[in-house]
């Protein structure tokens, strides 16, 4: 299970998973993202701070089989936990994955043609994370 803390959490909090309000909805996952997820929380700060301060991303690889690597994935595919992670752990920054190992914090990185709004650099950021330089596909 991707956050076990969440029946305590709301527990704690005297909160009804039934009626939950939008807002203790949002609270409820980023306390528990928190508990149940936090290398994946604590690198993804780290890397938001990176991106802020450098080129405008920051890149991440992990073993896809170690804790954190398993918490960035959680995270990751999550379509609901994503969001919450960019507004509340990375100052709203964009969280991209790539493979099952690596991802990106800030921008993608760009094409020199516009049109493709980066699509060309993120495939070959998937091809190389297959196939080398980044990554294998096995990893």
């Amino acid at each position: 299970m991707s956050l076990p803390s969440i029946p305590d959490i709301a527990a704690e909090r005297k909160y009804n998973l039934q009626r939950l309000t939008h807002a203790q909805r949002e609270e409820v996952l980023v306390e528990a993202m928190r508990r149940d997820m936090p290398l994946a929380i604590t690198l993804l700060h780290k890397k938001a701070h990176e991106a802020q301060e450098g080129s405008g991303s920051a890149d991440w690889l992990e073993d896809p089989n170690s804790e954190i690597g398993r918490q960035l994935i959680r995270l990751h595919a999550s379509d609901s936990l994503r969001p919450l992670a960019s507004k509340h752990f990375c100052h709203g920054q964009q969280l991209t994955f790539i493979n099952c190992c690596g991802g990106i914090v800030g921008t993608p990185p760009k094409n020199d043609d516009e049109d493709d709004e980066n699509l060309d650099a993120l495939h070959d950021r998937q091809i190389q994370s297959q196939v080398g330089p980044i990554a294998y596909a096995d990893c």
